[in-house]
């Protein structure tokens, strides 16, 4: 396939109808509406593989330059703008396992937890009691996870920042 019909291809692939999409007004309105099919995709990913008991939990940036209300700004990404992600991987062969958008503010489940601690704890549940290892960066790690993972017989590792709390 040349490059441009693949060009053509993707400018007019659409995975949602947007007749159906409920108005912003609506209970039922989704911000992520019209990628929900690969997302709800994504979940699957960890049912058709078997992993190897090394994960990796990190951030990902996918770009995108337009305007949408979760658009992240990241200045050490090579992509500046756009859409963040979180994701865990198996760490020997890097298939993802699943992944979860960052909504913003507004998603946090439990205040008490910071960011990073909620990410981990969320990506990591189908992981619980196996006994599987974690590896994250400073932006997720702190004792406490360490103690609430260690609970539900997750191992982890991670990189410790001097001026985070506790």
């Amino acid at each position: 396939m040349t490059h441009e019909r693949f060009s053509l291809i993707q400018k007019y692939l659409h995975l949602a109808d947007n007749c159906q999409m409920p108005p912003p007004d609506s209970p039922n309105f989704d911000l992520l509406y019209k990628v929900r099919p690969i997302l709800n995709l994504a979940q699957k990913f960890k049912t058709v593989m078997n992993p190897q008991r090394g994960l990796a939990i990190d951030e990902a940036m996918i770009a995108y330059k337009g305007k949408f209300p979760t658009r992240q700004y990241m200045r050490d990404k090579p992509d500046k703008w756009g859409f963040k992600m979180w994701a865990i991987a198996e760490s020997k062969s890097g298939y993802m396992l699943d992944i979860s958008p960052y909504l913003g503010k507004k998603e946090v489940v439990r205040k008490e937890l910071l960011l990073g601690e909620q990410v981990v704890l969320q990506l990591s549940e189908a992981f619980r009691d196996i006994y599987y290892h974690i590896y994250f960066d400073n932006f997720f790690t702190s004792v406490f996870l360490m103690e609430e993972l260690l609970k539900y017989n997750i191992y982890a590792c991670g990189t410790v920042r001097s001026n985070r709390r506790e």
